[in-house]
């Protein structure tokens, strides 16, 4: 069995379904400086307007890819956010649905796990999923379960979820794909 915090790399779904231009993209594209946004710190994610947003723990990159860091690409609707939080051009991300308060997204978590190498045990104990310590995980359960072997594609839901975005920096526009082509949520 594997253990859960090794295997988190192998959580989520493949990065070419995530971001499908970046393998044909230049890597050696050069930076052309960092772009001149303001933290998010300075503006509370609840006083935002309804509409979709993008937050990166680094300033918006200035080549080739959609962000930099760990992201967190969400659309907001009164104090309801909808989204995923991870790292760009990776398998690595979880959707989130929640209620704001100031800063901080609470509600619940989802990863996509697929193939035999993913079984393993759901913590049920609260536990950080990200390197930065910002994301918070706990109450995991098997939600839905399609297909068989390296077919299988699971959707583990954890029914406690909270994000710090605070320092969070402000893309003027997602670049990310959006919620709604990553997380779906009617799975039951």
């Amino acid at each position: 069995m594997f253990n859960w915090y090794n295997s988190i790399g192998l959580i989520g779904l493949v990065s070419w379904l995530l971001f499908p231009n970046v393998a044909t993209l230049a890597t050696s594209l050069e930076k052309e400086g960092k772009a001149d946004i303001s933290p998010m710190a300075k503006t509370s994610l609840a006083n935002l307007p309804d509409g979709a947003y993008q937050l990166c723990t680094e300033p918006l990159p200035q080549d080739w890819r959609d962000g930099a860091g760990v992201c967190f690409n969400y659309a907001k609707k009164g104090t309801t956010i909808d989204g995923y939080y991870g790292y760009p051009h990776s398998d690595a991300f979880v959707c989130l649905r929640g209620n704001l308060s100031k800063d901080w997204l609470y509600g619940e978590g989802m990863i996509i796990p697929w193939g035999e190498g993913t079984r393993l045990e759901i913590p049920q104990k609260e536990f950080t999923w990200d390197k930065e310590g910002r994301l918070s995980l706990s109450q995991g359960d098997l939600a839905h379960s399609d297909g068989i072997g390296e077919d299988r594609v699971d959707w583990i839901i954890f029914k406690q979820a909270s994000l710090n975005t605070q320092g969070l920096y402000l893309y003027p526009n997602p670049r990310m794909k959006s919620p709604t082509q990553l997380c779906d949520w009617s799975f039951k």
